[in-house]
């Protein structure tokens, strides 16, 4: 998992991996106290998305619970997860 790279099959180049993903909307969320997907790296994910023409939003949430914080009870990630599907996501 730490060696994993989307864009090293896409010559380096990360918006290769999301090229065929114009028709698909992304909701990419990142909480401020996850170290091992930091916000940065999502902000990057979604600065790729949305260069080859794909639909992206970003959401930094504040959780204490690191990286795990997706697993916990945060309610504001909640939220947004039934606003996007109810949004059609």
């Amino acid at each position: 998992m730490d060696y994993f790279d989307l864009a090293d099959p896409h010559d380096g180049r990360l918006a290769g991996a999301f090229a065929g993903a114009k028709d698909v909307r992304f909701t990419l969320v990142s909480f401020d106290t996850d170290w091992l997907y930091p916000t940065s790296e999502s902000r990057r994910i979604v600065q790729a998305l949305q260069s080859v023409g794909a639909a992206a939003s970003f959401v930094e949430l504040s959780a204490p619970f690191g990286h795990d914080s997706f697993l916990l009870d945060v309610p504001a990630l909640d939220r947004l997860v039934a606003g996007a599907l109810g949004a059609g996501f």
